[in-house]
């Protein structure tokens, strides 16, 4: 394995999976890719998934029906016919899990096998796709075929209508709503066409041209190696973290994921990299600032807080209710994080829920963070797209309900009210990890409604990539256009 495979490896799981999945990093060692277990351990899995998951997630009935779980959890059964592989049983305990509609439940993307897929010279599907007003359009073509150039509509891939296999390939994402699993697919289409359906060599493609033509193509599938590579460039570009100033008086900040990304990283070293940037603006005199939330993965609050106090002009939290579902197994992982966090959040979560049964519901205080004291005086803007994940949202719906700045961009795909606050377990034959949503929060707003944050003021993502970064020069021109207008 060449020195650039093993530096996209690496940026792979650290930038790509965080996307929809950050905790793939933190799962316990699985068996190696390939093994096979039993009929009978995998039957004994697919049970203890559907009891713990039922046990300990928040609601899992909160958008399906028991009824119709308990139908799904015995036509799945039913297939478990003979022994699988790891992967076979990530294959069909998936759609079960995102059965529920909710996206902080989820089983992971299967690092290890696609690791050694990709590494043993497997193929993907050539195309990125976006989905727009219902349209399925090729975002990035990584296939010589030039009539598959990006704006191009896909209408089927072999065989099928292209919505079709947005449903097909969009119940392996959790999702509460499709603008979000549709977002998701963007990311991740062709891993996830290779999740549903192994290696594929070729693929039939209808598409129509932006001038209105329509045309069939057969088009051979491109080494997965290949694809990310360049996948990878552009998804570590979009995580970096950056910190200058711009023209007119406006300062730039993009923080990056809010956690830490490598070894060398730590909350210590992330609020270091905030305070000097801020010191920085403040001594060029910045009058604005744009904080860059595309495509960010999230994170936790711990991260984003502490930027966020540089520009509160008041105390402020991620919810205005935050209520925690008692369980066994949330209780042994409140109890580990506890042991190593003695003074934190889980531990006073922990203490709490010994008030309460298993099963039961009740709230839990968040305290509020605190302003800086000076802080930043300047104008803030939020720029955020439907890939402005989780933590990210949230920061958002801080900016907005407390009246911090002003959001600029697309509504995200990922809801601020939301069943959240991860936590995980474990199969334990197959050491396939499930992570669950163990409470419910509600945005600082109050607002309960099923919908991303929206922009107050909005800007057009182009389907088509153009030269540099149009959605940001565009924001900077709205920027500099409301001085004036503004104190």
């Amino acid at each position: 394995m060449t020195a650039t495979h093993k530096r996209f490896l690496a940026a792979f799981f650290i930038f790509c999976l965080a996307t929809a999945m950050p905790r793939a990093l933190a799962q316990p060692a699985q068996a190696p890719a390939g093994k096979v277990y039993p009929q009978d351990a995998v039957r004994a899995d697919f049970k203890y998934l559907y009891e713990t998951l039922a046990a300990a997630h928040y609601d899992l009935y909160a958008y399906q029906s028991r009824d119709a779980y308990d139908r799904y959890y015995e036509e799945l059964s039913a297939a478990i016919d003979g022994p699988m592989s790891r992967l076979e049983a990530v294959r069909l305990f998936t759609p079960f899990v995102t059965f529920g509609k909710v996206g902080h439940a989820r089983i992971d993307f299967p690092v290890q096998d696609y690791i050694a897929y990709v590494l043993s010279g497997g193929t993907l599907l050539p195309l990125d796709i976006r989905v727009e007003d219902g349209r399925v359009l090729v975002a990035h073509n990584y296939s010589g075929v030039a009539a598959l150039a990006p704006g191009t509509e896909l209408l089927a891939l072999n065989g099928r209508p292209a919505t079709d296999w947005l449903e097909r390939i969009g119940r392996l994402v959790s999702a509460e709503r499709p603008y979000m699993a549709h977002a998701q697919l963007e990311s991740m289409f062709p891993r996830l066409a290779w999740l549903d359906m192994g290696e594929v060599d070729a693929f039939e493609i209808v598409v129509r041209s932006r001038a209105g033509d329509e045309a069939t193509f057969m088009v051979d599938a491109v080494p997965a190696m290949e694809l990310e590579e360049h996948k990878g460039a552009r998804e570590r570009q979009q995580h970096s973290r950056k910190a200058h100033m711009l023209p007119d008086g406006i300062a730039y900040l993009r923080p990056g994921p809010f956690y830490a990304t490598g070894e060398s990283e730590s909350l210590e070293t992330f609020k270091a990299f905030v305070d000097e940037a801020f010191q920085r603006f403040d001594a060029a005199g910045a009058t604005d600032l744009v904080i860059d939330l595309r495509n960010n993965p999230g994170g936790d609050n711990s991260f984003s807080d502490p930027m966020i106090a540089w520009f509160a002009d008041e105390p402020f939290s991620f919810a205005s209710e935050f209520i925690v579902k008692a369980s066994a197994r949330t209780r042994e992982v409140l109890e580990g994080l506890a042991e190593e966090y003695p003074g934190g959040i889980s531990a006073q979560m922990l203490r709490a829920m010994t008030q309460h049964e298993d099963g039961a519901r009740f709230s839990f205080e968040i305290p509020k963070a605190e302003r800086r004291d000076p802080g930043f005086s300047g104008r803030v803007w939020a720029l955020v797209n439907r890939r402005s994940y989780s933590n990210a949202t949230t920061v958002a719906a801080i900016i907005q309900d407390y009246g911090f700045g002003t959001i600029l961009g697309e509504e995200t795909a990922d809801v601020p009210t939301s069943h959240a606050s991860s936590a995980q377990f474990t199969l334990p034959s197959t050491g396939i990890v499930v992570t669950y949503p163990k409470a419910y929060f509600v945005r600082p707003n109050g607002d309960e409604a099923l919908q991303g944050v929206r922009p107050d003021h909005a800007l057009r993502f182009p389907t088509v990539p153009v030269e540099g970064d149009k959605v940001l020069r565009e924001a900077l021109e709205f920027i500099v256009s409301q001085r004036g207008g503004q104190d």
